[in-house]
């Protein structure tokens, strides 16, 4: 998450622009958390299956 201004000249900001930035940065990142845990997950399953024929073949 990054940091923005959202201050007006005197430095005071209304609270609910400020809640309204959060909750939009925080949305934000847990999309981008979620598009990189689905991709992880992926790596995983496919690494699984690559191990499970591998022993299958050594078995057999």
């Amino acid at each position: 998450m990054q940091v923005t201004k959202l201050g007006r000249r005197q430095g005071l900001v209304p609270i609910g622009s400020f809640f309204e930035a959060l909750a939009r940065d925080m949305r934000d990142a847990n999309a981008i958390e979620a598009k990189r845990q689905a991709t992880l997950d992926q790596e995983d399953h496919d690494l699984e299956m690559l191990y499970r024929r591998q022993s299958a073949a050594r078995a057999a």
